[in-house]
């Protein structure tokens, strides 16, 4: 019976969550969690690695935060199913991404300086994600300015 149940449970993880992605792959992104999966659906929804201008900041909060809290729901959802275990057995129930601040300086920034530079001139706030944290309580975003 528990060998069925296994089966079942990591049948719906494949069904439920065909795109996984690792953390582990992901350079522009440093995580703080005892798990290192998580499903692509949600990793798509946050905005890491792009500059929010006033428009496309606005835009991402008024329309696109929604689909943030379901996917983020869903991937709840995976940890549960999927048996994510610290390195104590106990279930994982939190994740916490962060937009990583060495490819942030190194790499990003200076790849769009003119773009910032000009953004800033006209008065315009730039924003970046800089965190995300998932838990069984809350969701959470913390974007910075440059």
């Amino acid at each position: 019976m528990e060998n069925s149940l296994e089966q079942i449970r990591e049948q719906l993880v494949r069904e439920q969550f065909p795109q996984i992605a690792d953390l582990r792959n992901q350079v522009h992104i440093s995580y703080w969690s005892d798990y290192h999966l998580i499903s692509q659906p949600l990793l798509n929804h946050l905005p890491f690695g792009r500059s929010l201008g006033p428009t496309t900041f606005y835009q991402y909060i008024d329309f696109q935060f929604d689909n943030l809290l379901i996917e983020a729901q869903r991937n709840l959802l995976f940890l549960s199913l999927s048996g994510a275990n610290h390195f104590n057995q106990t279930p994982v129930t939190q994740t916490t991404l962060f937009f990583d601040e060495t490819f942030f300086w190194h790499y990003y920034i200076p790849v769009r300086t003119r773009e910032i530079t000009e953004a800033l001139l006209q008065g315009n706030r730039i924003r970046f994600l800089s965190r995300f944290c998932l838990s069984q309580a809350q969701v959470e975003v913390e974007f910075n300015e440059i």
